[in-house]
């Protein structure tokens, strides 16, 4: 059904002026790009369009430019009458990359005030030139729902919810995602699909059982007793008792069997034949396979506010009060204007019924040993001490800095960027090394991630937050002071920026940035110098206290340019991404950039277990949770860059929610510590052959 006709469908949906719908198939065209009065509802972003005949078809033509976030075109309905997509799953698009690099299509379904919400209703694909996918974006937490909804508060993935108010979809927003040079795509296709089933809200609470799973669903390996639980357990320890691990291993993880470097005593890099590895004390040649998260106090949830989500929560004088918590920090979500709040501990529960009084020295044990024998080598991210001090696995630390004063017009998904430029940013630095110093020294550390998903922004954005910032602002006062230095007079500075500023003074008070394009240049400048600064102090800091270890750097993670990378390639000992991709196959550093990296977090998560939420990387079932496994660790150990991957995390993240709603299914285990097998069985497969497999495999599509 290819012709899009302005209709009214007034006995079948609500008023649709754009749209046609296939009700054999439950389907609605949004556009199809056959009508050319269609141009009247779509509206570039730095981009241009056109219409383009395509295999007897009319496609819409993007082509890109790369100066915003969201650089490609919106897709509007009528001013008056949007579309109600309320009956269906699903919107769907065909894209196709006609340009000559790899890039990412995005379509954001909607346009939510908050942000969180519109990140939900949004989905993306890699294209390699040429190539063609679809994109789908689910428009529903599950396949099913509930009728009538139901408020389910605390959790990002809510069984039985619609992601977003689907009665009145304004637009449809397709773009290039992070694209660093102009590129092109077309569009084709764009409908929604799919049916819900319908389910009865009678009854839903409440919807977790004493052990942290669902009630209302079955499934493989789910726990209905004590006695069950412990059954497992005992055939793991059993099994785990007489478990070797992965041939030609090294006391610190290394491979035995290849070739010998000069040892130190503690982790270095080196490159080998083309090759990054690091190098581990005794001088084999490793690579970095890992779990973040190693902590069994990685899974508390809030319970304040919503107890009748919960068949049991224990009362006054009980052996499971312990497991009782209270949280004092919530980024996002329902619990950021509820602090402090009750949590409650539903792994660490389940540990106490496997193991009793012990069960914190039995979980450090264990995870040694599954890590030994799933060919795992490092303990990763915001890791249990406790098993880190027993020196039987690798380990990174873990430093934030805190209490820095921040540049107060910059903005981020996590908070507001340090300024680099006070003297206090120095000296919280030096404190919050000092105050998180575990692993100095130590052999068995790697080295440190300082700092996590900071947000760098579009090429100069912290600049600008600095001019939107107040006068006292000491990053404020630096930029100004270099701008007069450079133009002398405040008039060079009004003609190059086609300002009207009456003096230095005066743009130091005021908080109206200039137009970016006009100052472009200086916006650059500074904001390398941001990142120079930063990363600068943080390894003079760093190496007075841990000399031994290698600087990890801030886990680079959404936009990033050549401009901070190269910077930060000046400072860091291995630099580091969280990539939560498919694929590293196109991954590459800045030209003439040539240091080793570290995948920091990569996951991918299914709904097939009794969980509500896939995580950032979509799979159907556990069993394709390992091939993801597979496919993305073999990619990465052909990069000549890469010299290892960490998995986000070890356990999954509880149904109801953590600090910040995150439910994901992403771990290793469940919530009563289960392995998934179908997932382990894949990750032995590629992790004891992975050091074979890199020393004589090369990726030749590196660009």
């Amino acid at each position: 059904m290819k012709h899009l006709k302005n209709i009214v469908l007034a006995l079948v949906l609500p008023v649709f002026v754009i749209g046609s719908i296939n009700a054999q198939h439950h389907e609605l065209i949004l556009f199809d790009f056959e009508d050319g009065a269609q141009i009247e509802y779509i509206k570039p972003q730095d981009a241009t369009f056109k219409l383009v005949s395509l295999d007897g078809n009319k496609h819409l033509q993007v082509n890109n430019g790369n100066t915003l976030r969201e650089t490609g075109v919106k897709l509007l309905c009528s001013s008056d009458q949007p579309w109600n997509l309320s009956g269906y799953y699903q919107v769907k698009a065909d894209v196709s990359n006609k340009g000559n690099e790899d890039m990412q299509v995005e379509l954001f379904v909607g346009n939510d005030p908050d942000g969180l919400l519109r990140w939900y209703c949004s989905d993306y694909v890699d294209l390699a030139p040429g190539q063609s996918k679809t994109i789908t974006v689910d428009l529903a937490w599950t396949p099913w729902i509930h009728e009538p909804q139901i408020e389910i508060n605390g959790l990002r993935g809510v069984p039985g919810k619609i992601k977003a108010d689907l009665t009145k979809v304004t637009e449809l927003t397709f773009c290039s995602r992070y694209n660093l040079v102009p590129n092109q795509f077309t569009i084709d296709n764009v409908r929604a699909v799919g049916n819900y089933e319908i389910k009865s809200s009678d009854n839903f609470f409440p919807f977790v059982d004493k052990y942290g799973q669902y009630i209302h669903d079955e499934w493989k390996d789910k726990i209905h007793s004590d006695n069950e639980l412990r059954e497992k357990t005992k055939a793991e320890i059993d099994y785990l008792s007489n478990a070797k691990g992965p041939d030609n291993r090294g006391k610190f993880g290394g491979w035995t069997a290849g070739p010998r470097l000069s040892a130190t005593g503690f982790f270095r890099t080196e490159k080998k034949d083309g090759k990054w590895w690091i190098v581990d004390p005794e001088g084999y040649l490793f690579w970095t396979a890992g779990l973040n998260c190693v902590s069994s106090n990685a899974t508390n949830t809030g319970v304040s506010s919503r107890e009748n989500y919960f068949e049991y929560l224990p009362e006054k004088d009980n052996d499971f009060t312990q497991f009782y918590g209270k949280g004092t920090h919530a980024s996002h979500g329902f619990y950021k204007d509820k602090l402090p709040f009750k949590t409650y501990n539903f792994y660490e529960s389940n540990l106490y019924r496997k193991y009793g009084q012990d069960w914190l020295s039995s979980f450090q044990d264990m995870a040694h040993k599954r890590l030994k024998d799933w060919g795992l080598n490092t303990i990763g991210f915001v890791s249990d001490f406790g098993a880190t001090r027993q020196h039987r696995t690798p380990y990174v630390g873990s430093i934030w800095i805190k209490g820095t004063p921040k540049i107060e017009g910059s903005k981020g998904f996590w908070g507001k960027f340090h300024d680099v430029f006070d003297p206090n940013f120095r000296t919280a630095v030096k404190q919050s090394i000092v105050l998180q110093k575990e692993g100095a020294n130590d052999p068995y550390c790697i080295g440190y991630f300082v700092d996590n998903e900071l947000s760098w922004g579009q090429l100069g954005s912290l600049s600008i937050g600095v001019l939107k910032s107040k006068a006292t602002q000491p990053a404020k006062i630096k930029f100004i002071n270099d701008l007069k230095n450079k133009y002398e007079h405040i008039e060079n500075l009004n003609n190059n920026w086609q300002t009207t500023h009456k003096s230095w003074d005066a743009l130091l008070l005021s908080t109206t940035p200039p137009n970016e394009k006009l100052a472009k240049e200086d916006l650059i400048d500074f904001y390398e110098k941001i990142a120079l600064t930063y990363f600068k102090t943080i390894n003079e800091e760093l190496k007075k206290i841990a000399p031994n270890q290698n600087y990890l750097g801030c886990r680079f993670a959404w936009a990033n340019n050549d401009v901070v990378l190269t910077a930060a390639s000046n400072y860091l000992d291995i630099m580091s991404f969280n990539k939560y991709e498919y694929s590293v196959e196109g991954f590459s550093l800045p030209k003439g950039i040539d240091k080793p990296v570290m995948i920091g977090e990569f996951h991918f998560g299914a709904l097939d277990r009794g969980s509500f939420h896939v995580g950032i990387k979509k799979a159907k079932d556990q069993t394709e949770r390992g091939q993801m496994y597979q496919n993305y660790i073999q990619v990465a150990l052909k990069h000549p860059n890469i010299v290892g991957a960490h998995w986000f995390q070890y356990i999954d993240e509880p149904n109801t929610g953590r600090f910040d709603g995150e439910n994901y299914n992403v771990g290793f285990v469940d919530i009563c510590d289960t392995p998934y097998e179908e997932l382990i069985n894949k990750v032995k497969e590629t992790t004891y052959t992975m050091y074979d497999y890199r020393f004589n495999n090369n990726l030749n599509s590196i660009k």
